[in-house]
């Protein structure tokens, strides 16, 4: 049973007056994912770096983690975050 590590970025836009969730850019690395999250936090609004471990056969998730914030993120966001 092996773990497979992903890295994500998950920016937010504002549409009607509330930051929604924009498309999710996959990473290859942490290192690339930080860089990346500096670099889409000057432009969108927020972004929220973000490592899953997850099962390889099942793809069952482990353990969910949030590296880093940029900007504004939604509080809904954190919470689901948390839930999982």
């Amino acid at each position: 049973m092996a773990s497979v590590d992903t890295f994500f970025l998950q920016p937010f836009k504002t549409h009607r007056k509330r930051l929604v969730p924009g498309l999710r850019v996959l990473a290859k690395t942490k290192h690339h994912a930080l860089n990346e999250g500096e670099r889409l936090g000057r432009t969108a609004e927020g972004v929220a770096v973000i490592h899953v471990t997850a099962d390889d056969e099942t793809g069952e998730v482990s353990a969910l983690d949030v590296l880093a914030r940029r900007g504004a993120i939604p509080e809904e966001f954190e919470e689901q975050i948390r839930a999982l």
